[in-house]
């Protein structure tokens, strides 16, 4: 292994025994701890070619993981508070250590073939939207999915009018319309198979993927 090598190898080392006692109390990984090692590779790659040199790789590193153990920080803290405010809602919250994703159900959000947010669960919204105005460095995208009974065309529409109304509702409620984008990807992306009505259930869902900026 070249200097390089054994450079980004102490890094990720580093990053590592800085963070490593960082577990959840059921003992799964991290997800700050994993943000930081992601920053530190990132940063340390990004000095090395600005710095040409090990030191600029270390400076790199460091910055980085420190930058990514703060945006895991606050990925985790958010989660919290989306757990608790939704809780009971049917919605879902999912920390996959580089976005967070809720998950709204279409049997609490819509009803049947219909695209207008059902009114018991604008709260819920209104909720998930004064999150996202108390931790505003991010993008939002709310992406809309069904199952696959019906045409292509049919599923495409109904997926992306209810993203869109997703979308409105926490643009009405607070949330800078410049943050979210929509798509509406049908029934392109299930989650479980569409064989049984549970699974077609499931299916049937909008996500609200917020992505960390900064």
């Amino acid at each position: 292994m070249g200097n390089h090598g054994k450079t980004i190898a102490f890094v990720i080392t580093a990053a590592t025994l800085v963070l490593g006692g960082c577990t959840y109390n059921n003992g799964t990984a991290n997800k700050p701890a994993t943000g930081a090692v992601i920053g530190g590779l990132t940063g340390a790659a990004a000095g090395r070619v600005i710095g040409g040199d090990t030191k600029a790789t270390l400076i790199g590193g460091a910055v980085g993981a420190a930058v990514g153990g703060a945006i895991g920080a606050q990925m985790a803290a958010q989660e919290r508070e989306l757990r608790q405010s939704l809780a009971g809602t049917g919605a879902d919250v999912t920390n996959t250590g580089s976005q967070l994703r809720v998950i709204l159900p279409e049997a609490v959000t819509f009803r049947t073939a219909s695209s207008v947010v059902d009114p018991g669960f604008r709260p819920a919204l209104r909720t998930v939207s004064e999150s996202l105005r108390q931790h505003p460095n991010s993008t939002v995208r709310v992406v809309g999915h069904t199952d696959n009974v019906g045409s292509a065309t049919y599923n495409n529409q109904l997926s992306r009018d209810r993203a869109m109304s997703v979308a409105r509702e926490l643009v009405a409620n607070g949330t800078a319309a410049s943050r979210v984008t929509v798509s509406g990807r049908g029934f392109y992306e299930p989650i479980t198979s569409n064989a049984s009505a549970a699974g077609r259930a499931q299916n049937r869902r909008v996500e609200i993927v917020i992505t960390p900026t900064n």
